[in-house]
């Protein structure tokens, strides 16, 4: 690396923490402004609230919010330098234009993998510790699948709860169904199933097991069954924001079997899969961006660039809701993730190509 290279690397990363430091900060005091009577109401200790809540609620808002942060602190310090003539030397004196950008595309490389390891490992790992603060003192649990559960716990085996009670962790009515092909194999029916912890199985009591074997079927009851499928109280009750507090290999694991069971949550899923991977791309292209909007000389100044900036990051979130809106069988959930960054990349090329060189 040169002068030049450790100058704007310099630039590049304290005009980036300042402007995230900024922005943490007034996202901590709206949200503390936001729960402070709740924090008078419960009462949880300070410890708790400084180390388990808010060291935790930092990293997941500054991984948010730094592909914003890095195009703005780009579009700052480069309007800076094209503001105060500083590029113009440095090219006519034989410099590429895509030497200078060279410093530019290491830092967001290097961003954009701090930022794709944080959002596989360390983001989960917070947002988890965050959300059981919120659910000690601030909230109470939301789940969802308590009534009418279908699931499918091995590829030929179904399982069906007609309701589950969560306090005593007891399912009522529930059925297993074992096919073989389009056939029925075996059916068994409990009036009811209670979860073991510390065994991680299933009780089954007073239990009616139908066996088919052709044309002819053996039917036998049971007063109590020990059993083990592959279906736990975490899956009949699936937690607020389950997908957010896992890490990557774990959500992968958890998708492949969410696949087999042929889930109804599969969507949100595979949106918070392939956003792990997106987001840290979207570094890479805002910073491009911002290179090639503020590199020339502006008779607006710096405000009129870093407000087409604003105006440039509005439009990506609104395409990422958007998409996330539309997801359905004919819109996929990759494609609503990918879709801003297939819609900028190439609006960055063109504005590379067309920039004063």
């Amino acid at each position: 690396m040169n002068l030049l290279d450790r100058y704007i690397v310099k630039k590049y990363l304290s005009t980036f923490f300042f402007l995230l430091g900024i922005v943490v900060v007034i996202c901590v005091v709206v949200d503390f402004n936001e729960k402070l009577d709740d924090f008078l109401d419960k009462k949880p200790p300070i410890s708790e609230v400084i180390f388990d809540y808010y060291f935790n609620f930092v990293p997941f808002f500054a991984n948010l919010l730094s592909p914003v942060c890095i195009f703005l602190a780009v579009i700052f310090f480069t309007s800076k330098l094209a503001q105060r003539t500083e590029l113009i030397p440095i090219l006519s004196s034989g410099v590429s234009f895509y030497r200078v950008l060279a410093p530019y595309l290491i830092v967001s490389i290097f961003l954009a993998g701090v930022s794709f390891l944080s959002k596989a490992y360390l983001v989960p790992i917070s947002t988890t510790q965050q959300i059981e603060f919120e659910y000690k003192y601030l909230r109470k649990r939301k789940v969802h699948k308590d009534k009418n559960v279908h699931k499918r716990v091995s590829p030929d085996t179904y399982v069906y709860i007609n309701y589950y009670n969560k306090k005593h962790k007891e399912a009522h009515g529930l059925t297993m169904e074992r096919r073989n092909g389009a056939d029925f194999s075996s059916r068994l029916r409990a009036e009811k199933a209670v979860w073991i912890d510390s065994t991680e199985s299933w009780k089954l009591k007073r239990v009616w097991v139908r066996d088919f074997e052709g044309a002819k079927h053996n039917l036998y009851f049971r007063t109590e069954i020990d059993t083990t499928f592959l279906l736990s109280p975490d899956d009949i009750f699936i937690k607020e924001m389950k997908e957010a507090t896992m890490t990557l290999p774990e959500l992968t694991d958890y998708i492949a079997l969410e696949e087999m069971r042929g889930s109804d949550i599969l969507e949100g899923l595979y949106f918070e899969l392939h956003r792990r991977y997106a987001d840290p791309f979207a570094v890479i292209i805002l910073t491009l961006i911002g290179f090639a909007m503020s590199s020339r000389k502006s008779r607006g100044g710096i405000a009129l660039q870093i407000g087409l900036g604003l105006l440039i990051c509005f439009v990506y979130v609104t395409l990422l809701f958007a998409g996330k809106a539309i997801m359905g069988d004919e819109f996929s959930p990759a494609l609503a993730v990918w879709m801003p960054n297939i819609f900028f990349f190439p609006l960055a090329l063109f504005l590379l190509w067309r920039a004063p060189k």
